[in-house]
């Protein structure tokens, strides 16, 4: 329905287009736009018959009812698109993290094994058997070479073109020109171990001051500040003859431990390790 209409703007979606590869999605940048502006209409067509019954309730007159549902169903339909085009971005930001929190390793993983006199292919054949998405690239450069005769080099550079971790990207640009010049695989893997292990100790380290930080926020704003709110609750209630215990309970049971648990969720999301 829509390929041909949105042919003449693909060059105006470029970086989408680059976010679809990172993210390794299948889809063609016409057949990726195509899906959200089928995915508006569908938006727009479903909003509009549902606020057209709900407005009309609310507001007696059908000319600004309609007209209502009208702009709430265009701002439907461009919310869809808008957040179809975030969805990429943040699927590949998602995969860099899980490639550089598992990168120091999966480095040292690969200086030791060269160091037992591999060639460059055997080292990515024993980091294929890693679990995770750095094995599973090493899978697939490991299978390209062996599979479909692919050159080692050409596999890797394919590889760190379409990675979105530029580290890992960087590793690989690395090993390629050393493997092109001849030099010594095992002591630039040992070298840019100490390299990625230096910044995973300062991750580390700045990943404990802001457990400290966020622990004192938790503390005073959470703790703290809902045990004053019940207290004085207790004080208040016999001054305005009002049933607290509602408020009481949804402060103990239920806002406590939810916020809680979003705490423990945002700690687990910018933790440094794998």
């Amino acid at each position: 329905m829509f390929g041909g209409l949105v042919g003449p703007y693909v060059g105006y979606f470029d970086s989408l287009k680059e976010d679809l590869r990172k993210a390794e999605m299948a889809p063609t940048i016409q057949e990726y736009l195509s899906m959200l502006l089928t995915a508006s209409l569908i938006a727009f067509m479903a909003v509009i018959v549902v606020g057209s019954l709900f407005i009309t309730f609310l507001i007696p007159s059908p000319v600004y009812s309609y007209t209502l549902s009208i702009i709430i169903s265009i701002v439907a339909a461009g919310a869809t698109f808008f957040l179809g085009t975030l969805y990429p971005p943040l699927k590949a930001k998602g995969i860099q993290k899980e490639i550089e929190k598992g990168l120091p390793f999966a480095t040292f993983y690969m200086a030791t094994t060269a160091s037992s006199g591999v060639g460059p292919l055997e080292v990515f054949k024993v980091l294929s058997l890693r679990k995770g998405k750095i094995g599973r690239e090493a899978k697939k450069i490991y299978s390209n070479v062996t599979t479909l005769g692919a050159n080692l080099t050409t596999a890797m550079q394919k590889t760190a073109q379409k990675s979105p971790s530029p580290a890992f990207a960087d590793l690989l640009w690395g090993m390629t020109s050393v493997i092109t010049a001849g030099g010594d695989m095992e002591a630039y893997l040992k070298s840019k171990t100490a390299t990625l292990m230096a910044k995973y100790r300062r991750s580390l380290g700045d990943y404990a001051k802001a457990i400290t930080l966020y622990t004192e926020i938790y503390i005073t704003l959470i703790i703290v500040g809902s045990l004053f709110s019940i207290i004085m609750i207790s004080i208040m209630s016999p001054m305005t003859g009002m049933s607290t215990l509602f408020l009481q309970t949804f402060l103990i049971f239920f806002f406590v431990p939810l916020v809680s648990i979003a705490f423990l969720v945002m700690l687990r999301g910018i933790s440094p390790t794998e």
